[in-house]
């Protein structure tokens, strides 16, 4: 690194999980880019602070942004583009030439981008998403605009469910959502079906859905990234479904976020 070097980071809460600073750092280093990508662990209560200070450090130009802080992070932002605005949620952030926060987000763009990398398909399919947080807002608005048949939202907050679903709606009037809770869930027509939640993370957690009331021909996603191959696809691979692995996501993301943070 120089004098010259651009900071970039990812800020998560727990961090261990996080795969975009190596990722986008051998990028650099393969492009012969000036920058590198750090990982920042941050608990949400002191999310402002860091952003603040941050804006302080001159050479440091923007981050990913990944859980808990998503959402909590646009209320920080002075200018929210297009599709963050839609979801309430940022994934990417840069300081302008004053400083001036921008926020972005590409989850959904990244993970239909990375699904279809993979010869998979939408449209038309019935989708069923776990999970009515930054990631799956996102996720779920990307969707619609991929010509599905139906999509399912499943989640323990009700109220944040319907909230999705009316959003989604102002999108596509003519779409089917269904909202259930995590007790009155039917995956049994689906024929993708994505956990959007933070479950999966840690070793201890328990699986977000049950994979064997899932149909034979369905794929079964995951965001998460570390580890790899979750529980749950460990658990839908050995019952013989397609899988689909989180990294794909932030993969199908490193062209739209270079072009944002204006790195190529």
């Amino acid at each position: 690194m120089f004098a010259t070097t651009k900071i970039y980071g990812c800020i998560a809460h727990p961090i261990d999980h996080v795969k975009a600073p190596t990722l986008f750092t051998s990028i650099f280093k393969e492009k012969q880019i000036d920058a590198v990508m750090i990982p920042i662990h941050v608990h949400p209560d002191n999310l402002e602070n860091v952003v603040n200070s941050l804006k302080l450090v001159k050479n440091f130009c923007g981050m990913t942004v990944t859980i808990p802080h998503k959402t909590l992070i646009t209320k920080l932002c002075d200018n929210l583009n297009d599709e963050a605005f839609f979801t309430g949620a940022v994934n990417w952030i840069k300081f302008d030439k004053d400083r001036k926060l921008i926020g972005n987000n590409f989850d959904g763009q990244g993970f239909v981008n990375g699904f279809l990398e993979q010869k998979k398909v939408l449209k038309n399919k019935r989708i069923c998403i776990f999970g009515a947080g930054g990631a799956a807002v996102a996720i779920a608005s990307a969707l619609v605009d991929q010509g599905i048949q139906s999509l399912a939202i499943v989640n323990r907050d009700n109220q944040k469910a319907f909230a999705l679903k009316e959003k989604l709606i102002t999108k596509s009037s003519s779409l089917k959502v269904d909202v259930f809770n995590s007790n009155t869930y039917v995956i049994d027509d689906c024929d993708v079906i994505i956990n959007a939640t933070s479950l999966g993370l840690k070793k201890d957690d328990i699986i977000p859905f049950d994979i064997n009331k899932s149909p034979e021909h369905s794929v079964i996603a995951d965001i998460i990234m570390e580890p790899k191959e979750t529980e749950l696809l460990k658990r839908a691979k050995n019952l013989g479904r397609s899988i689909h692995y989180g990294k794909y996501m932030i993969e199908s993301q490193i062209d739209l976020a270079g072009k944002f943070l204006e790195i190529w």
